[in-house]
């Protein structure tokens, strides 16, 4: 048996049903576990193990798994043996309740169905061999750890229903690829970042990317703190912000000035951002005064169509630019809004 799909109305399957299944490569289930329904209250959360069973045989690998059993207020350790050739699971129903895959460092790929709502805490610790995952936009909460020692996992797209993330939900994780609302970005560890589409979400913290030393391209749905900061409004924070004032290995100190406290003189502040950044796109608001000002390493700015203006100094001293498209959108350009942009040769 190299593969198999066990259809929705299957509301149970028994212990050791698949032991033995030693070529066993995909399976499709409508649950993990015992049966279907069970909840995170629930006792007896049996994990993935379940099914294959607790003997030993030719081609299975012995696996630990915690999972709750008699109380969910302590964990309960089952040593599962799971065919060493299985390297694809989906999930169609259910919930991934805690420790679902713990330590199943076989699987390469675990698809989860769209009626999945939560992702219990611990569910792919130790899945070491899981290159990446796909969140469908059913599930509103990822557990604690709930990825940790995913040391393969490269990329991670996480959907704007999930609202509640876990400590140490990625940790140990070597995410290059991340599509994330602004609501995970604490999540995600940072020095392995190349890419990062923030895909939604009103607010970014300061400091919130410090420590990207492998970013090189980054999508931002506004240039500050916030959403909606108009050239009239305070605080009109730049591009360094989410990148904080502390310094770190592979941090470049830059100098931007913006306006603060009031909109009548200007502050500024050294910024620290990766060296490695090179391209940026901004889906939404304007580019207000010295939103990427100083920022030499840039050579890729993508400006949207709903942008209709462009501040004084916004691009001054990016040295690195080589062109620009402005959209129609935009209606007026500020003074010395590309000073110092020495390598621009086309506009």
């Amino acid at each position: 048996l190299t593969n198999i799909t066990i259809p929705d109305s299957v509301t149970s399957i028994g212990s050791s049903a698949f032991s033995g299944c030693i070529s066993l490569e995909s399976i499709t289930l409508p649950f993990i576990g015992a049966k279907a329904g069970v909840t995170s209250s629930d006792t007896y959360q049996y994990p993935f193990g379940y099914i294959f069973g607790t003997s030993s045989y030719t081609g299975g690998i012995g696996i630990t798994q915690k999972y709750y059993a008699s109380s969910t207020s302590s964990t309960t350790s089952t040593k599962y043996y799971i065919p060493s050739t299985l390297r694809s699971v989906t999930v169609t129903g259910g919930n991934i309740l805690f420790g679902a895959f713990y330590n199943c460092s076989s699987l390469t790929s675990v698809i989860i169905g769209n009626s999945v709502t939560s992702i219990g805490s611990s569910a792919f610790s130790g899945c070491s061999s899981l290159t990446s995952i796909t969140i469908p936009d059913s599930v509103t909460s990822i557990g604690s750890s709930a990825f940790s020692g995913c040391s393969s996992l490269t990329s991670i797209t996480i959907p704007d229903s999930v609202t509640s993330i876990g400590s140490y939900a990625f940790s140990g994780c070597r995410i290059t690829t991340a599509n994330i609302p602004t609501n995970a970005i604490s999540a995600i560890p940072k020095s392995s970042l190349q890419t990062v589409i923030i895909n939604s979400g009103t607010s970014i913290g300061l400091s919130a990317f410090s420590g990207c030393s492998s970013l090189e391209n980054i999508t931002l749905p506004f240039i500050g703190a916030k959403a909606g900061v108009t050239s009239s409004d305070t605080y009109q924070y730049p591009f360094g912000y989410i990148f904080g004032t502390s310094s770190y290995t592979g941090g470049i100190g830059i100098t931007q000035k913006y306006y603060a406290s009031s909109t009548s003189s200007t502050t500024s502040t050294k910024y620290y951002i990766p060296s490695t950044l090179r391209s940026v796109t901004v889906t939404g608001g304007d580019i207000l005064y010295g939103a990427f000002y100083g920022c030499s390493m840039i050579e890729s700015i993508v400006i949207p169509d709903d942008v209709t203006s462009i501040g004084s100094s916004a691009f001054s001293g990016c040295s690195s630019l080589t062109s620009i498209t402005i959209p129609d959108s935009v209606t007026s350009i500020g003074s010395s809004a590309f000073s110092g942009c020495s390598s621009l040769t086309s506009i």
